[in-house]
């Protein structure tokens, strides 16, 4: 399924001599349920004021286990009869905290949670035959694995816990939701993640949370590609959680199709749910409901049923050589239809959510691709507006230079328009996770910020 950075201490920075205002509340993975990674309402950071002699590290903050998620932010928050922009970590101690996000000497959490045991990364392969025993990729527990969202206008932070029972060895997945400015629990929360053919502790949940129309998207692939598992997406009312979700198996009738995409969140439109599915059967193209290795679109207002899909013409040979398109995860570029995404084949797929092309043996029917980057894609592209060239999508791939495809508002330009000079590390994991800010198009404030590790992680902690 694919190994991820991991951290266990979270930094703050920003312009020396003077912390930014105006900032922009960071609710969700990548920013917005396009998936964009973009901020393009920052008013202080700029590359005038981003360097070596101005921006640099304020503090620093440890939290009790590895840190799968993307650390989330509000601001303007009333806790504690103080108004203050605070910092939401969680991590895969199951412990979910709230820092103050200006003040270098609040170094206590404004709160802390714990939601339950978690499951010590050994008993993943308990009984079972793998070579992917033993199990490595999430270590030494798992816990809290995939970036929680925020409903600002209920002051709720939803998050989904792994546990272990260890009276009587059992394994479970709850949905919290918890009180922005305490940390309690809801009246309805925290309710259990369960359906038949439902295996917890063969399963994870690694996409980033997704919260549309009042509904909590929570999407899970395997753990390590042990034991039997599916590609499944749950959704449950935000307001009620104890109503009954909706429900969505990618391979009902098969194997695996797992849901993860590098830790990139579910994206969707007005009512539709945009997923890549992993490794997997795949039978739609002959009547089947098997959608392994493919794009799909569903709608939730016909709970989550398969509105369209795409499925590369190569589907049998990239789940027989585990090469999952569903490494990635899927961006939907901002004013037109159309979606982005790339799997461990490094390439770039451009598909129209109108007529996304579904399965043909001979040739794929999508927009455009092509070969971004020679290693793997795990996790998602982003998009900003350049004042130089227009919309694009960046990429830093293992191995590979930064990279920027200009878009002409129907395809990409195949070449680059632009690419950095520093190369990242070679290796299995080793995508640089980005996201970019700037002052709407305006000259001077476009940044690329990047997470690039010193070397391949593997299954270890780097810097």
């Amino acid at each position: 399924m694919g190994r991820f950075v991991r951290c266990c201490a979270i930094l703050l920075l920003s312009v020396l001599g003077g912390l930014a205002s105006g900032q922009v509340s960071v609710l969700t993975q990548h920013n917005d349920v396009a998936r964009t990674g973009q901020n393009p309402n920052e008013t202080v950071l700029k590359t005038s004021n981003v360097n070596v002699v101005q921006f640099g590290k304020l503090f620093a903050r440890t939290v009790d286990g590895e840190t799968y998620a993307q650390p989330l932010y509000v601001q303007g928050l009333t806790v504690g009869g103080k108004t203050r922009n605070v910092v939401f970590v969680a991590t895969e101690h199951n412990s979910v905290y709230a820092f103050d996000a200006d003040d270098p000497n609040a170094a206590t959490p404004l709160w802390q949670v714990n939601l339950g045991t978690p499951v010590p990364s050994g008993d993943v392969c308990v009984g079972a035959s793998s070579p992917y025993c033993p199990y490595s990729d999430l270590t030494p527990q798992i816990g809290i694995t995939s970036t929680p969202v925020i409903d600002p206008a209920s002051q709720t932070i939803y998050v989904v816990a792994k546990t272990k029972n260890t009276i009587n060895n059992t394994y479970h997945f709850t949905l919290h939701a918890l009180d922005l400015l305490s940390g309690t629990e809801r009246s309805t929360s925290p309710v259990e993640i369960s359906t038949p053919n439902f295996n917890p502790l063969d399963q994870n949940n690694r996409p980033g949370l997704l919260l549309l129309n009042g509904v909590v998207y929570a999407a899970f692939g395997s753990v390590g590609d042990i034991n039997a598992w599916h590609g499944w997406i749950f959704g449950f009312n935000a307001s009620n959680l104890s109503s009954p979700p909706v429900v969505f198996n990618a391979t009902p009738n098969g194997c695996c199709g797992g849901i993860w995409g590098g830790g990139g969140g579910l994206a969707a439109d007005a009512d539709n749910i945009y997923a890549m599915t992993g490794n997997g059967n795949f039978d739609a193209n002959t009547g089947g409901t098997d959608y392994g290795d493919s794009v799909l679109k569903l709608s939730t207002s016909t709970s989550l049923g398969v509105a369209d899909y795409f499925t590369p013409d190569d589907q049998a040979t990239l789940f027989s050589n585990d090469t999952d398109l569903g490494s990635g995860s899927p961006l939907l570029l901002p004013g037109t239809s159309l979606l982005v995404g790339g799997g461990k084949d490094g390439i770039l797929r451009l598909i129209s959510t109108g007529s996304m092309g579904k399965f043909n043996p001979t040739f794929n029917a999508d927009v455009q691709e092509f070969q971004a980057t020679p290693g793997q894609i795990l996790g998602s592209f982003v998009y900003a507006n350049s004042p130089s060239f227009g919309p694009a999508v960046y990429l830093w791939g293992p191995g590979d230079k930064m990279k920027a495809w200009a878009f002409n508002g129907s395809t990409f330009n195949k070449t680059p328009v632009s690419q950095g000079t520093l190369s990242n590390a070679a290796g299995e994991t080793t995508n640089a996770p980005l996201s970019i800010s700037s002052n709407q198009n305006q000259t001077g404030t476009g940044i690329i910020w990047a997470v690039k590790p010193a070397a391949d992680p593997g299954h270890l902690t780097v810097s």
